[in-house]
């Protein structure tokens, strides 16, 4: 399993906004947003995948802009 961080994330994404932007990619196993304590985003969360082909595919989708511009995508590998 490969799981990369998600950042840029604006307040009202959740998991379906995940299930989106990479459902399209094979391998994806599971996404999940953090929330904080009022059930908003808390701007980041994780996507799992099952190969590194996949991981390199989603990596590919740093720094696309999100909704009207105003946050991008950050994709990196989770610490």
């Amino acid at each position: 399993m490969h799981t990369l961080f998600v950042g840029g994330l604006p307040p009202e994404a959740n998991d379906e906004t995940l299930q989106r932007l990479f459902g399209e990619i094979s391998g994806l196993m599971s996404v999940r947003v953090v929330t904080g304590d009022d059930g908003g985003c808390r701007g980041f969360g994780y996507v799992t995948f099952d190969n590194r082909d996949a991981v390199h595919l989603a990596r590919q989708l740093d720094g696309t802009p999100l909704g009207s511009g105003e946050h991008r995508l950050r994709v990196a590998p989770a610490r």
